[in-house]
């Protein structure tokens, strides 16, 4: 089925839902704030990707791929986007070991601080290859949901560590379908009213 999304909620079984149904379900939309800070974990070009489906959700969101603890300021939800890339390692000029430090570092100062961690796997198969694997088992392991385009998870791998987790978990056809999983599980904004001079 197209546009199939998979949650599986905290202590419940999963549940299969169409895109269009979501909305039709018990599932309290607007789960989590904003504004968000969205980083990379592991330096791939998949969070421009992710940069550009937040703004088409118009997600209130601050890109910083090299996101520390200083970084969190305001933020109320840190959005990490998992995938290994030697070329943007190479371009950071930080190499794996580092790049693991500091996203740990910035988990355990979201954590302290309560503020919720979500991941984004959406490179499919070929963000699953060696160099990738500690980057999507770090950002894996620390999120309360893992949103993965199921291409890239044909083995159970992030389905099974949800589950181990009790994190919630939704699978994807396509990248595009990131923005209706935006929509859903954020809190919309209040437009903000300007006194225009008459």
């Amino acid at each position: 089925m197209r546009g199939t999304i998979i949650i599986a909620v905290m202590l419940l079984p999963a549940i299969c839902f169409s895109t269009e149904a979501l909305k039709d379900t018990t599932k309290k939309p607007g789960t989590y704030d904003q504004p968000v800070l969205l980083t990379s974990v592991g330096r791939a070009a998949d969070v421009l990707i992710l940069k550009g489906l937040c703004a088409r959700a118009e997600i209130d969101f601050r890109y910083c791929p090299g996101a520390t603890a200083d970084s969190l300021g305001q933020c109320c939800t840190l959005l990490l986007v998992a995938g290994g890339s030697s070329k943007g390692l190479g371009a950071a000029k930080v190499d794996v070991d580092v790049e693991l430090s500091r996203v740990k570092a910035l988990v355990k100062a979201a954590r302290k601080s309560e503020i919720p961690i979500l991941t984004f796997h959406i490179g499919g198969e070929a963000r699953r290859g060696a160099l990738s694997e500690p980057f999507n088992k770090l950002a894996a392991e620390v999120a309360e949901l893992v949103v993965v385009v199921k291409s890239g998870d044909e083995d159970d791998f992030f389905r099974k560590t949800t589950d181990k987790n009790q994190a919630g978990y939704i699978s994807i056809d396509k990248q595009i379908d990131v923005v209706g999983v935006l929509k859903e599980i954020f809190v919309s904004q209040t437009p903000v009213e300007e006194d225009v001079a008459k």
